[in-house]
């Protein structure tokens, strides 16, 4: 990974680089947080971004959080690690909310280091693979419908929300789709009906029901249409998020 080194002292700095080269890393630093932005857009410019921040909070000119919020104000596409010396609360939902994904104490521990930077790459390949999947959720309550998305989104897929079945035939007539995820009633055309439409225009997808109102004959139904899997409401998204991953497992498999 590309990893550039925020803090104002040096020596920490360079300790820290030589841990990350020594694990194979291309890593940086900088101990003026005002010239970091212009850093980070210049690499991006030059193809060439930076995967992860390493980022201490108390500097001088500017601080890490406020760094941190201009980053994010940006849309600058990096993941940042929290630095400190200082142990507030307030600090780390404030790192939290700007989507810093680790928090680490100083002085800092190499063990912790090495483990954070390897669930941040972890995180990385897998939303680079999951990033190849298109997702379309199909309910016409559409507060659900967001909460869905963004809890996909999280994870690097390509998700698109209809609220109707018109809206979905639609959808797949012009777009290639991976993974359906469908309620079952829903107005003018129910789930079951718009998913054996849907197999018609392209059954090479994953699909995967939900409903509100159990019925032994819907599922046994939802099955010979080829539906991966079967989740009642109130939706756990850890249930769902599994059941994804299962069935691009699936779609791979059948593809191959």
């Amino acid at each position: 990974m590309k990893i550039l080194i925020v803090d104002d002292e040096i020596s920490i700095c360079q300790r820290l680089q030589r841990e990350l080269q020594k694990e194979g890393h291309e890593a940086g630093y900088q101990t003026l947080s005002v010239h970091v932005l212009e850093e980070l857009r210049k690499a991006s410019r030059e193809g060439k971004p930076f995967d992860l921040l390493l980022l201490n909070i108390t500097m001088p000119e500017m601080d890490g959080l406020t760094l941190l919020r201009r980053i994010r104000e940006e849309r600058l596409d990096i993941g940042v690690i929290i630095m400190t010396g200082h142990r507030k609360e307030q600090t780390v939902i404030e790192a939290i909310r700007l989507s810093a994904v680790d928090y680490l104490n100083k002085p800092i521990s190499l063990e912790e280091l090495d483990d954070s930077v390897f669930r941040m790459r972890e995180k990385i390949i897998t939303e680079a693979n999951n990033n190849k999947y298109r997702i379309l959720v199909v309910d016409d309550e559409k507060k659900l419908c967001r909460r869905i998305k963004r809890e996909l989104d999280k994870e690097g897929y390509r998700v698109t929300v209809t609220y109707s079945g018109e809206e979905c035939l639609d959808y797949f007539k012009k777009n290639s789709v991976d993974v359906l995820i469908a309620d079952i009633k829903m107005p003018q055309m129910n789930g079951l009906e718009m998913l054996k439409k849907c197999r018609e225009i392209n059954s090479g997808f994953a699909a995967i029901i939900i409903t509100g109102h159990g019925d032994h004959e819907i599922a046994k139904k939802s099955l010979k249409l080829g539906a991966y899997d079967y989740l009642k409401k109130p939706i756990s998204l850890d249930e769902l998020l599994t059941s994804v991953k299962k069935g691009i497992e699936q779609l791979i498999v059948s593809r191959e």
